[in-house]
Protein backbone atom coordinates (compact mmCIF):
# COMPACT_ATOMS: atom_id res chain seq x y z
CA UNK A 1 0.00 0.00 0.00
CA UNK A 2 1.71 3.57 -0.98
CA UNK A 3 0.20 6.40 1.31
CA UNK A 4 2.44 9.42 1.83
CA UNK A 5 2.53 10.60 5.66
CA UNK A 6 1.27 14.47 5.87
CA UNK A 7 0.23 16.74 8.29
CA UNK A 8 -2.36 19.11 9.31
CA UNK A 9 -1.21 22.37 9.64
CA UNK A 10 -4.12 23.16 12.30
CA UNK A 11 -1.35 20.59 14.58
CA UNK A 12 0.60 24.64 15.08
CA UNK A 13 -2.90 26.26 15.31
CA UNK A 14 -3.26 29.18 16.25
CA UNK A 15 -0.40 29.80 14.09
CA UNK A 16 -1.98 30.97 10.69
CA UNK A 17 -0.96 28.93 7.58
CA UNK A 18 0.96 30.71 6.02
CA UNK A 19 3.36 30.84 8.67
CA UNK A 20 3.24 26.95 9.41
CA UNK A 21 4.35 26.36 5.42
CA UNK A 22 7.84 26.96 5.85
CA UNK A 23 7.74 24.55 9.20
CA UNK A 24 6.24 21.87 7.09
CA UNK A 25 9.10 23.23 4.53
CA UNK A 26 11.69 22.13 7.24
CA UNK A 27 10.00 18.59 8.53
CA UNK A 28 10.43 17.64 4.49
CA UNK A 29 6.14 17.73 4.66
CA UNK A 30 5.28 16.95 1.23
CA UNK A 31 1.07 16.87 1.86
CA UNK A 32 -1.05 18.62 3.79
CA UNK A 33 -4.49 19.39 5.08
CA UNK A 34 -5.11 23.32 5.33
CA UNK A 35 -7.46 25.05 7.93
CA UNK A 36 -9.05 27.83 6.95
CA UNK A 37 -9.56 29.93 10.27
CA UNK A 38 -11.40 33.01 9.51
CA UNK A 39 -13.14 34.60 6.73
CA UNK A 40 -10.43 36.84 5.22
CA UNK A 41 -9.43 33.69 4.25
CA UNK A 42 -11.16 32.63 1.87
CA UNK A 43 -10.23 35.72 0.29
CA UNK A 44 -8.84 34.91 -3.37
CA UNK A 45 -5.98 37.27 -2.84
CA UNK A 46 -4.96 35.46 0.50
CA UNK A 47 -5.34 31.94 -1.23
CA UNK A 48 -3.59 32.37 -4.32
CA UNK A 49 -0.72 33.99 -1.90
CA UNK A 50 -1.02 30.81 0.72
CA UNK A 51 -0.80 28.82 -2.74
CA UNK A 52 2.53 30.53 -4.42
CA UNK A 53 3.75 29.85 -0.44
CA UNK A 54 3.21 25.88 -0.69
CA UNK A 55 4.25 25.70 -4.22
CA UNK A 56 7.46 27.36 -3.32
CA UNK A 57 7.89 24.83 -0.60
CA UNK A 58 6.98 21.55 -2.65
CA UNK A 59 3.69 21.29 -0.49
CA UNK A 60 0.50 19.48 -1.94
CA UNK A 61 -2.35 20.92 -0.55
CA UNK A 62 -4.44 17.46 -0.74
CA UNK A 63 -7.49 18.66 1.57
CA UNK A 64 -9.02 21.98 3.51
CA UNK A 65 -11.06 22.56 6.51
CA UNK A 66 -13.65 25.12 7.09
CA UNK A 67 -13.34 27.32 9.91
CA UNK A 68 -17.26 27.05 10.12
CA UNK A 69 -17.32 22.86 11.42
CA UNK A 70 -18.86 23.79 14.12
CA UNK A 71 -22.50 25.14 13.14
CA UNK A 72 -22.71 22.61 10.26
CA UNK A 73 -25.62 21.19 11.94
CA UNK A 74 -27.01 24.50 12.03
CA UNK A 75 -26.12 25.44 8.65
CA UNK A 76 -27.45 22.01 6.33
CA UNK A 77 -29.70 19.57 9.60
CA UNK A 78 -32.04 22.10 10.80
CA UNK A 79 -35.21 22.95 8.96
CA UNK A 80 -34.83 26.69 7.83
CA UNK A 81 -34.99 26.52 4.01
CA UNK A 82 -33.13 29.84 3.38
CA UNK A 83 -30.30 29.19 5.93
CA UNK A 84 -29.61 26.48 3.64
CA UNK A 85 -29.77 28.02 0.73
CA UNK A 86 -27.39 30.47 1.68
CA UNK A 87 -24.98 27.84 3.26
CA UNK A 88 -24.51 26.02 0.18
CA UNK A 89 -23.52 28.87 -1.32
CA UNK A 90 -21.34 29.86 1.32
CA UNK A 91 -19.80 26.42 1.00
CA UNK A 92 -19.07 26.86 -2.59
CA UNK A 93 -16.42 28.99 -1.78
CA UNK A 94 -14.80 26.52 0.08
CA UNK A 95 -14.60 24.36 -3.31
CA UNK A 96 -13.34 27.51 -4.78
CA UNK A 97 -10.69 27.90 -2.38
CA UNK A 98 -9.93 23.90 -2.43
CA UNK A 99 -9.48 24.57 -6.51
CA UNK A 100 -7.33 27.57 -6.06
CA UNK A 101 -5.34 25.61 -3.46
CA UNK A 102 -4.74 22.30 -5.95
CA UNK A 103 -6.92 20.49 -3.27
CA UNK A 104 -9.62 17.89 -4.14
CA UNK A 105 -11.31 17.49 -0.59
CA UNK A 106 -13.56 19.88 1.84
CA UNK A 107 -13.62 17.90 5.18
CA UNK A 108 -17.61 18.32 6.79
CA UNK A 109 -18.11 17.27 10.13
CA UNK A 110 -22.20 17.35 9.71
CA UNK A 111 -24.83 16.80 12.02
CA UNK A 112 -25.25 16.28 15.41
CA UNK A 113 -26.71 12.86 15.84
CA UNK A 114 -30.34 13.77 13.47
CA UNK A 115 -29.36 10.71 11.72
CA UNK A 116 -29.57 8.01 14.34
CA UNK A 117 -33.02 9.53 15.06
CA UNK A 118 -34.26 9.90 11.24
CA UNK A 119 -32.15 8.34 8.91
CA UNK A 120 -34.28 9.69 5.84
CA UNK A 121 -34.28 13.19 7.31
CA UNK A 122 -30.74 13.28 7.48
CA UNK A 123 -30.40 12.10 3.24
CA UNK A 124 -32.57 15.13 2.88
CA UNK A 125 -30.73 17.11 4.90
CA UNK A 126 -26.93 15.87 3.12
CA UNK A 127 -28.57 16.42 0.03
CA UNK A 128 -27.09 20.20 -0.96
CA UNK A 129 -23.80 18.94 -0.12
CA UNK A 130 -24.18 15.89 -2.79
CA UNK A 131 -25.06 18.36 -4.92
CA UNK A 132 -22.41 20.94 -4.58
CA UNK A 133 -20.18 18.24 -4.98
CA UNK A 134 -21.58 16.94 -8.40
CA UNK A 135 -21.59 20.62 -9.16
CA UNK A 136 -17.83 21.33 -8.60
CA UNK A 137 -16.09 18.15 -8.80
CA UNK A 138 -14.44 18.77 -5.35
CA UNK A 139 -15.36 15.87 -2.49
CA UNK A 140 -17.35 16.73 0.44
CA UNK A 141 -16.11 14.42 2.49
CA UNK A 142 -18.03 13.93 6.18
CA UNK A 143 -15.94 12.64 8.68
CA UNK A 144 -16.46 11.01 11.79
CA UNK A 145 -16.59 13.73 14.63
CA UNK A 146 -17.63 12.21 17.94
CA UNK A 147 -21.26 13.83 17.69
CA UNK A 148 -22.48 12.97 14.72
CA UNK A 149 -24.02 10.19 12.85
CA UNK A 150 -21.28 9.00 10.98
CA UNK A 151 -19.34 8.00 13.84
CA UNK A 152 -21.76 5.10 14.32
CA UNK A 153 -20.44 2.25 12.09
CA UNK A 154 -23.67 1.03 11.33
CA UNK A 155 -24.84 4.11 10.73
CA UNK A 156 -22.34 4.65 8.40
CA UNK A 157 -22.97 1.44 6.82
CA UNK A 158 -25.96 2.41 5.88
CA UNK A 159 -25.57 5.70 4.44
CA UNK A 160 -22.84 4.50 2.26
CA UNK A 161 -25.55 2.09 0.68
CA UNK A 162 -28.06 4.52 0.26
CA UNK A 163 -25.87 7.17 -0.58
CA UNK A 164 -23.08 5.76 -2.23
CA UNK A 165 -21.47 9.63 -4.19
CA UNK A 166 -20.71 10.28 -0.31
CA UNK A 167 -17.00 10.23 0.61
CA UNK A 168 -15.69 9.91 4.44
CA UNK A 169 -12.95 11.45 5.87
CA UNK A 170 -11.77 8.55 9.23
CA UNK A 171 -10.34 10.27 12.19
CA UNK A 172 -9.22 8.02 14.48
CA UNK A 173 -9.28 10.01 17.97
CA UNK A 174 -12.78 10.95 17.08
CA UNK A 175 -13.31 7.46 16.98
CA UNK A 176 -12.27 7.24 20.35
CA UNK A 177 -14.11 10.09 21.60
CA UNK A 178 -17.24 8.77 20.27
CA UNK A 179 -16.50 5.25 22.22
CA UNK A 180 -16.17 4.04 19.16
CA UNK A 181 -13.78 1.32 17.42
CA UNK A 182 -12.37 3.19 14.42
CA UNK A 183 -11.18 -0.07 12.58
CA UNK A 184 -14.82 -0.75 12.57
CA UNK A 185 -15.51 2.56 11.24
CA UNK A 186 -13.17 2.00 8.67
CA UNK A 187 -14.31 -1.12 7.49
CA UNK A 188 -18.43 0.61 7.28
CA UNK A 189 -16.52 3.33 5.14
CA UNK A 190 -15.13 0.58 2.93
CA UNK A 191 -13.62 2.32 -0.43
CA UNK A 192 -15.76 5.76 0.04
CA UNK A 193 -12.90 7.11 2.21
CA UNK A 194 -11.63 10.17 0.84
CA UNK A 195 -9.43 11.26 3.74
CA UNK A 196 -7.57 10.00 7.12
CA UNK A 197 -6.23 12.18 10.30
CA UNK A 198 -3.81 10.31 12.31
CA UNK A 199 -3.24 10.30 15.80
CA UNK A 200 -2.97 8.84 18.47
CA UNK A 201 -4.21 7.92 22.36
CA UNK A 202 -3.76 6.01 25.92
CA UNK A 203 -5.95 5.60 28.77
CA UNK A 204 -4.79 8.85 30.16
CA UNK A 205 -4.59 10.98 26.57
CA UNK A 206 -7.56 11.09 23.64
CA UNK A 207 -4.61 12.85 21.57
CA UNK A 208 -1.12 12.20 20.70
CA UNK A 209 1.39 11.71 18.19
CA UNK A 210 1.53 8.87 16.32
CA UNK A 211 4.13 6.18 17.98
CA UNK A 212 2.96 7.88 21.22
CA UNK A 213 0.52 5.69 22.71
CA UNK A 214 -1.81 2.58 22.20
CA UNK A 215 -3.41 2.84 18.96
CA UNK A 216 -3.07 -0.56 17.43
CA UNK A 217 -2.72 0.72 13.74
CA UNK A 218 -2.45 -2.47 12.06
CA UNK A 219 -6.37 -3.73 11.55
CA UNK A 220 -7.15 -0.20 10.27
CA UNK A 221 -4.36 0.33 7.41
CA UNK A 222 -5.20 -3.47 6.54
CA UNK A 223 -8.86 -1.82 6.13
CA UNK A 224 -7.46 0.90 3.97
CA UNK A 225 -5.25 -1.25 1.94
CA UNK A 226 -8.40 -3.34 1.58
CA UNK A 227 -10.72 -0.48 0.27
CA UNK A 228 -7.95 0.80 -1.99
CA UNK A 229 -7.39 4.22 -0.13
CA UNK A 230 -5.29 6.20 -2.42
CA UNK A 231 -4.98 9.06 -0.37
CA UNK A 232 -2.44 10.61 2.09
CA UNK A 233 -2.49 10.02 5.91
CA UNK A 234 -2.42 13.17 7.40
CA UNK A 235 -1.27 13.79 11.00
CA UNK A 236 -3.50 15.69 13.18
CA UNK A 237 -2.93 16.15 17.16
CA UNK A 238 -3.40 19.40 18.95
CA UNK A 239 -0.60 22.26 19.45
CA UNK A 240 -0.19 20.98 23.43
CA UNK A 241 0.65 17.23 22.33
CA UNK A 242 4.21 18.60 21.25
CA UNK A 243 6.73 20.29 22.21
CA UNK A 244 8.59 20.96 19.50
CA UNK A 245 8.50 20.18 15.64
CA UNK A 246 10.87 17.68 15.22
CA UNK A 247 8.07 15.21 17.50
CA UNK A 248 6.13 15.45 13.90
CA UNK A 249 9.36 13.98 11.92
CA UNK A 250 9.45 11.09 14.80
CA UNK A 251 5.74 10.53 14.33
CA UNK A 252 5.90 10.37 10.44
CA UNK A 253 9.11 8.03 10.33
CA UNK A 254 6.89 5.92 12.75
CA UNK A 255 4.25 6.15 10.39
CA UNK A 256 5.85 5.33 7.83
CA UNK A 257 7.82 2.62 9.01
CA UNK A 258 3.79 0.87 9.70
CA UNK A 259 2.71 1.24 6.13
CA UNK A 260 6.24 -0.47 4.82
CA UNK A 261 4.69 -3.33 7.43
CA UNK A 262 1.42 -3.10 5.59
CA UNK A 263 2.58 -3.56 2.22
Amino acid sequence: MRMEIGMSLACFYPLEPEKVVPIAQELEIGTCEIFLNTFSELEETYLYELRKACDEAKLKVYSIHPFTSAIENYFFFSPYPRRIEDAVSFYERYANAAKILGASVVNIHGDRGIGLEDFEKYLECAKPLRVLQEKTGIIYSFENVFYNSVNHPEFTARLRQAAPDLRFTLDIKQAYKGGQDPHLLAEAMGNSIANFHVNDRDDAHICLLPGRGAVDYDPILESLRNNDYQGPALIEVYRKNFDCPEEITAAKNFLEEKVLLAK
